[in-house]
């Protein structure tokens, strides 16, 4: 047991000399929201300029790159099949999903074959979750499109003349249609997803209420507070103090 704290003094001390820096576990956990949430068009975005899944910041788990890029990649697939089980994908399927990607990955040769199969996996866990969310209800391809919309622009203002030119729609139809297949009215579907988004915010990130209710366009701070009451039955504040960074 000592010699194990001793190298990871050792390795904590050559980290800082050598000002390698792990990624916060922020941006670890606002990758695997991302998946959860289904958002496909939102990761490559997110993943932009960040390390490689295999790269030293994130850890040398092995000396030799294929083994130590199939680590890391068995350390992924892993935390994403458990945050994709916890909002709402059957565990069955998720471990299947999962076993597969890790058979394939043992039979590839290189660290970039390997890099490459694990985008493939973050992208069809995101696209499995997006079909999950979306639910069983069939809904016709205009308000699928409106959703998808939504979706990829809550940091964005959003409005009635936006999403209807979207979808090639008239304002008034759209709105009559969105109600009619979804029991909400779009702006209702709206808040809800910002109020969402806000949510993830305060559990998996360092930003405070007021940036969070900037980031996602509402009017004020005491607005963002009173919306997010009236929906969860907590402020922002008591909700990070209950579940920031909890599973």
């Amino acid at each position: 047991m000592a010699e194990i704290f001793d190298d990871i003094t050792k390795q904590l001390f050559q980290g800082r000399e050598e000002e390698i820096k792990h990624p916060a576990f922020e941006g670890e956990m606002g990758l695997y929201m991302l998946v959860a949430e289904g958002k496909v068009d939102q990761i490559d975005e997110y993943r932009k300029g960040k390390p490689a899944p295999d790269a030293k910041e994130r850890g040398i788990l092995s000396e030799n790159p294929l083994r130590n890029a199939m680590y890391h990649f068995v350390a992924m697939v892993t935390m994403i099949t458990r945050v994709c089980i916890s909002h709402g994908m059957d565990q069955d399927v998720a471990y299947k999903m999962s076993d597969s990607f890790i058979l394939q990955a043992d039979r590839l040769g290189t660290p970039e074959e390997v890099r490459n199969l694990q985008n493939r996996m973050i992208h069809r866990f995101a696209s499995a979750m997006n079909t999950l969310r979306k639910g069983s209800t069939h809904y016709s391809r205009q308000v699928v499109r409106c959703m998808d919309y939504i979706n990829q622009h809550l940091h964005d203002k959003l409005s009635m003349e936006t999403l209807a030119e979207n979808v090639q729609l008239s304002e008034t139809y759209l709105s009559r249609l969105f109600k009619k297949e979804t029991g909400q009215s779009v702006s209702e579907y709206i808040r809800d997803k910002r109020i969402e988004e806000a949510q993830a915010l305060l559990r998996y990130s360092e930003k405070s209420p007021v940036e969070i209710a900037t980031d996602l366009g509402f009017s004020s701070h005491s607005y963002f507070i009173s919306i997010f009451k009236r929906v969860t039955g907590e402020t922002p504040r008591e909700y990070r103090d209950k579940y920031f960074r909890k599973m």
